[in-house]
């Protein structure tokens, strides 16, 4: 009985692999190294975005109450390249 289910998961496995292969042959091959896309002539990386952001006054309240991070929402400024010259 055990040596049955043992060619059954051989004779699985096998088949498997077999299928992968075809399945492998079927597919186009990846570019060649002349075919890769090129990147832009920028200095940055795709999809990257940077910006600075200067910090606006916080309000002072007394020790016993604090600020919650929601009241803190949108207490910045952007700078742009103009600005930061």
């Amino acid at each position: 009985m055990h040596i049955l289910i043992g060619l059954i998961v051989v004779a699985v496995l096998v088949a498997g692999f077999a299928l992968g292969i075809r399945l492998q042959r079927g597919t186009t091959p990846p570019p060649l190294p002349h075919e890769q896309p090129r990147r832009p002539a920028t200095d940055r990386l795709p999809g990257e975005i940077s910006e600075f952001r200067r910090a606006v006054a916080v309000p002072h309240l007394d020790g016993a109450r604090r600020l919650s991070p929601y009241q803190l929402w949108g207490r910045t400024e952007r700078v742009t390249a103009a600005d930061d010259d």
